[in-house]
C-alpha cells in the first residue's frame, strides 16, 4: 500500500522534517511517496534521501513533484541536520543591506495586548518594504511567531516568497517545544546568528 506525505504548500525545512518523520516511523518496507509542488523543496529532499542512502523516484506532472522511495531497514545516520539541505532561490526582489532582528513576539515595551497587535502590523508590513530586508532572525519568544495558522506566520511567509531568508534560533524552537508546528523559517544555531549581528550589515530591531 502506497502511503502519502502530502507536502504541497509547505516551504523549506518542512518537507524535510516531514519526510525524515515517515522514514522514521513507518515500518520497513513502507511505500511512500512524497508530494511537493516547488522545485527547490523537490530538490532538497533528493539531495537528503540521496544523501542518506534512500532510493527515489521521482514523477513530475506539470509543477508538481511526486517522489516515491521504500523505507530502507538500514536507514543512514544524517550526516547534517535536515535544515541544512536548504537550498532557497530567491526572486528578483530589490533586498537592502539590513537585517530585522526579532527577539519578541511583542514589539516594544508596555501593554502586552497592545504588543502582539503591533507586532502582527509590522510583520503584515514588512513585504511591502522597498527594498526588502535579506532576513528576518527570530529568536528567544518571537520563534513563536512563525507558528501555524498564525497571522504573523502569514505575514514571514510572504516574505520568504519575495526570498528573505527567515531564521529561528534552533534552541528556542526547543525550548518551546514547537519543531512541529512551524509554518516557515530555517532552524539555524546560535555560532550562524552571532556571525550574522556581527556582519555590516545594519540590524533593525523593533
Amino acid at each position: 500500500m502506497l502511503k502519502v506525505v502530502d507536502c504541497s504548500g509547505m516551504l523549506c525545512p518542512k518537507p524535510l522534517i516531514e519526510t525524515k518523520k515517515a522514514l522514521k516511523e513507518n515500518p520497513v518496507g513502507t511505500s511512500l511517496e512524497i508530494v511537493i509542488d516547488n522545485d527547490t523543496s523537490c530538490k532538497n529532499v533528493l539531495h537528503f534521501l540521496n544523501d542518506n542512502g534512500v532510493k527515489n523516484t521521482t514523477i513530475q506532472e506539470g509543477k508538481l513533484f511526486r517522489i516515491r522511495v521504500s523505507v530502507p531497514e538500514n536507514l543512514s545516520t544524517p550526516a547534517k541536520n535536515v535544515e541544512e539541505y536548504c537550498e532557497v532561490s530567491f526572486p528578483n526582489t530589490p533586498k537592502g543591506n539590513f537585517i530585522v532582528l526579532l527577539n519578541s513576539h511583542l514589539m516594544g515595551k508596555g501593554n502586552d495586548d497592545l504588543g502582539k497587535i503591533l507586532m502582527k502590523g509590522f510583520l503584515n508590513t514588512l513585504p511591502e518594504l522597498n527594498p526588502l530586508p535579506t532576513e528576518v532572525i527570530c529568536y528567544n519568544s518571537a520563534v513563536t511567531l512563525t507558528k501555524k495558522g498564525t497571522d504573523t506566520a502569514i505575514s514571514l511567509k510572504k516574505l520568504s516568497e519575495k526570498g528573505v531568508k527567515i531564521t529561528l534560533c534552533g534552541t528556542c524552537i526547543d525550548f518551546f517545544n514547537m519543531k512541529e508546528e512551524i509554518e516557515i523559517g530555517t532552524i539555524s544555531n546560535m555560532l550562524y546568528i552571532a556571525e550574522r549581528l556581527s556582519s555590516n550589515l545594519k540590524i533593525v530591531q523593533p
